[in-house]
């Protein structure tokens, strides 16, 4: 709990020191104002019965107005300056969740436990908390509490020790209802993320315009209004269980609650009636005990509450520190020189599955080979590629770039040297140009223009109006525009020419081209690729006959390996096959 309170903390410390003082005056002013309210009727209330000196009563009451506006005033100055302080903070703590989430190792983006963990971050610091205003507020009370109490017990102890008792005994049994109303809280959030993140999936789905086309056409919207009653009950289990059990403790502290006032009232009536004490001490006296009570209970209330909150918090915590394997190298990457790749006796499988997808890989890509890589659905073609892209890690064998282990280079260093357009590409909602630039500004208009023409997109760029400030899609401009299937492949080309790295990967790059794109790519690929090493993947096979050398992939390993000429004349070779099979459909 301590280290949580701290790394949240140090952050206030190197960020926002000027918040830490927001929050030492704060307790200063919770502090006061109490003792105020509470000393001073004392006297009004023995002057009304005792002397009755209009000027002295005149001077408490101005003395008791003016101080409480005064400390209105600064609480107020104070608490707007703090919830400036607490809106950045909302602000830091959520854009920390989106750097680790574009930074974290790919391999967890499909993990669900770092789903969950992502999804218990979001909501730790949000409304089961209330971040760090949340965190503040709590330690705000907890300190005022605590000088409170000791300054309470004082004028308890010395007019009437027996109230520090029935104080005592009200906070034991108010805190046993305020720590199992906490429990419920931490079971609720250990369950409701994983419900709330297929909540989430369902709901977002129905407006998703690549899902709401299926709903229309397959008549789904049934399916996906069962799946969201069947979320929402789970959600509603969730909440009935722990509302239930939060509800019958609260109704215990009440209990607590009424007969500490019961004992309270009565006792110091009694003192009051035996003449003990005057009306003075009397009003002094059940305000100090209430404030007591209240207080002491405040401070485990507080210390619970700290407790729950950062619980939650620490999910964040968690979610930030998780670790980055990926990363671990520091060597430069010579983007100047084309390199040469090398599988050598790779081997892999997906977390928490047992088969191999890819099974001792040997190959060599010399520098600027243009490599085809071919083989049926599920053969490990895509896999071959996010390796090379260390969107995952080998289990076994090493990946080579000129000679070194990639992991042996600085990540990013290493993502500098590859561009590459996967079949699930994805595009922004962003204009053209930031789609293809994606936030690399260095490079000149004129570099710009010239991928759009290699890539096929000028045509349709001279037609817009806005040219490549045109938005994608529509959901932040009336006037964006849906691009077809073959117009995003084109736009994702252009982003990867314009990375210009040593190394071009092309995951099936013309599957949403017509005949006559397709054959434009065709015929100026090694116009599109130049002298870089390059990886193309198709399942048209036609395709093979621009690249050096083709590797076909079977048995989760490379079955042939040679030039189209070579593997066409290999009498029941694969790639014949293949090759063969679809050549009877174009005769």
């Amino acid at each position: 709990m301590l280290k949580t309170l701290k790394f949240f903390y140090s952050i206030a410390w190197r960020e926002r020191r000027d918040y830490i003082v927001l929050l030492l005056i704060s307790i200063i002013l919770n502090v006061g104002q109490p003792f105020l309210n509470l000393i001073i009727p004392k006297f009004i209330l023995e002057e009304l019965v005792g002397g009755r000196r209009p000027d002295v009563l005149i001077e408490l009451a101005a003395c008791i107005t003016l101080g409480n506006m005064l400390f209105m005033a600064l609480i107020h100055i104070v608490k707007t300056n703090l919830a400036k302080c607490d809106d950045w903070f909302d602000r830091y703590l959520n854009d920390g969740i989106s750097q680790k989430s574009m930074s974290m190792d790919f391999a967890l983006t499909e993990n669900p436990q770092a789903l969950n963990q992502y999804r218990k971050a979001s909501e730790g610091i949000a409304w089961y908390s209330g971040g760090m205003k949340g965190l503040s507020e709590s330690v705000q009370m907890f300190f005022s509490y605590i000088f409170t109490v000791a300054g309470v017990m004082f004028i308890v102890a010395v007019k009437s020790p027996v109230l520090l008792v029935v104080a005592i005994f009200a906070v034991v049994g108010g805190s046993v209802a305020v720590w199992q109303t906490n429990k419920c809280y931490k079971i609720e959030f250990e369950v409701f993320p994983k419900v709330n993140r297929a909540f989430a999936y369902v709901t977002g789905s129905v407006l998703e315009p690549r899902y709401s086309k299926c709903i229309r056409l397959y008549h789904a919207a049934s399916m996906m209004r069962d799946q969201f009653e069947e979320t929402t009950k789970q959600c509603a289990k969730i909440f009935g269980y722990t509302a239930v059990k939060i509800g019958r403790w609260n109704c215990i502290g009440s209990l607590v609650n009424f007969l500490k006032n019961l004992c309270i009232y009565g006792y110091l009536g009694y003192m009051f009636l035996i003449g003990n004490i005057n009306i003075g001490d009397f009003a002094l006296l059940t305000g100090s005990a209430n404030t007591l009570k209240d207080s002491l209970q405040g401070v485990l209330n507080q210390v619970q509450d700290l407790r729950k909150k950062l619980n939650f918090m620490e999910e964040y915590v968690k979610f930030i520190n998780m670790r980055e394997d990926t990363k671990l190298g520091s060597l430069p990457v010579d983007t100047n020189k084309i390199p040469m790749i090398e599988f050598r006796h790779v081997s892999f499988r997906y977390p928490s599955v047992k088969e191999y997808v890819l099974k001792d890989v040997n190959i060599v890509i010399p520098q600027g080979q243009h490599l085809s890589v071919v083989g049926l659905n599920g053969a490990g073609k895509t896999t071959f590629i996010k390796l090379l892209c260390r969107l995952y890690e080998v289990d076994e064998g090493e990946i080579l770039l000129n000679g070194v282990n990639i992991k042996d280079y600085d990540y990013d260093a290493y993502m500098k040297a590859l561009a590459v357009v996967f079949q699930d590409f994805k595009l922004f909602a962003l204009s053209m140009r930031e789609n293809i630039k994606l936030g690399d500004s260095e490079k000149e208009e004129q570099d710009l223009r010239s991928v759009c023409e290699l890539s096929g997109l000028a045509n349709k760029i001279d037609t817009l109006p806005k040219g490549l400030d045109t938005q994608i899609y529509k959901f932040f401009d009336k006037e964006g525009i849906e691009p077809s299937g073959g117009e995003m492949q084109k736009m994702a080309i252009a982003r990867a020419l314009y990375k210009d790295a040593p190394i071009v990967v092309l995951d099936e790059p013309t599957a949403a081209l017509d005949p006559i794109a397709e054959h434009e790519v065709y015929s100026h690929f090694d116009k599109l690729v130049g002298g870089k090493t390059a990886i193309y993947i198709s399942h048209r096979l036609s395709s093979c006959k621009f690249c050096d050398m083709i590797a076909v992939f079977a048995d989760n390993t490379i079955k042939e390996y040679g030039s189209h000429e070579e593997l066409i004349k290999k009498q029941g070779g694969f790639y014949a096959e293949m090759f063969s099979a679809q050549a009877k459909y174009y005769a």
